[in-house]
């Protein structure tokens, strides 16, 4: 019996080591999983300090550039009406909200004055607020750098064209080629880019005028198929067009001929073509 009692006894301090044992085990487990998660915060957060470190802090873009372009030409060389000026707000807001981070946006005009071509406005788009990662990062920080920095300026932008005057000449073909050419990284063929042109389409400058009833043919004529870039290929291009009606308008079928012969001479994939209407 005695035997029985210290078998007993033994059996209740190991027990009692058991579930002390046990309790330390939690411990530091707690301990261990805190720490882990400590390590991963500075990890994780030091990488995202040296990629904000690592971003141009003109284009917004990452060291290694944007991984897509969208370029955006305005031919508001006639204005629009109040309704087409909403829609086109709202189209490039969905171009925008659309687009993945670190897509370049390039806004351009088109206008009779050569001085006004280019890319007006050229940055990648960076991170939103709702796209923070609270864990290392500071979502109210990033959604104001986000604004201030990127979309406030595109819309300045915006804005200050939709209020421009009226033109005499619609050069389209040379503001596109400006607008081409100084849109950072577009020479590069392996990134996915698009051309968005809002436009009526009426080309009329020195070099060609549907209005005096220029076409392909007079172009060709006047060597101006040699001095196409053909920069665009594998472009995607998207033509929102601005509908013009009234007895000076040039024939559609000169029009829609010379835009498909333009674009395939410039190694474009074929637009898609919308309208920018008011009824």
């Amino acid at each position: 019996m005695r035997k029985v009692r210290r078998t007993s006894s033994r059996t209740k301090r190991f027990k009692q080591r058991s579930t002390s044992g046990n309790g330390s085990n939690l411990l530091w487990y707690v301990l261990i999983g805190v720490c882990v998660a400590i390590i991963l915060a500075a990890v994780f957060g030091t990488r995202s300090l040296l990629s904000a470190q690592s971003i141009d802090e003109t284009t917004l873009c990452h060291g290694e550039g944007p991984q897509s372009i969208t370029t955006i030409l305005l031919d508001l060389t006639d204005p629009l009406s109040a309704t087409q000026q909403s829609r086109l707000k709202t189209l490039i807001q969905n171009e925008i909200s659309g687009s993945n981070t670190d897509t370049m946006l390039t806004l351009g005009i088109v206008s009779e004055f050569p001085e006004r071509w280019g890319a007006m406005f050229a940055k990648c788009k960076p991170v939103t607020g709702a796209e923070a990662n609270s864990l290392y990062e500071n979502p109210r920080l990033i959604s104001e750098r986000y604004r201030s920095e990127f979309l406030d300026p595109i819309t300045e932008k915006l804005n200050g064209t939709l209020n421009s005057s009226a033109e005499n000449k619609s050069p389209i073909m040379e503001a596109l080629q400006s607008l081409v050419a100084s849109t950072p990284y577009f020479s590069q063929q392996d990134l996915d880019r698009k051309i968005i042109i809002v436009s009526d389409m009426l080309q009329h400058s020195d070099n060609l005028s549907f209005y005096r009833g220029e076409d392909w043919t007079f172009f060709t004529k006047r060597d101006g198929e040699q001095r196409l870039a053909g920069n665009l290929s594998q472009v995607d291009v998207e033509i929102v067009r601005i509908p013009r009606s009234g007895g000076k308008t040039p024939p559609s079928n000169l029009v829609e001929d010379f835009w498909t012969r333009y674009f395939d001479r410039q190694g474009s994939r074929a637009p898609t073509v919308t309208s920018l209407g008011d009824l």
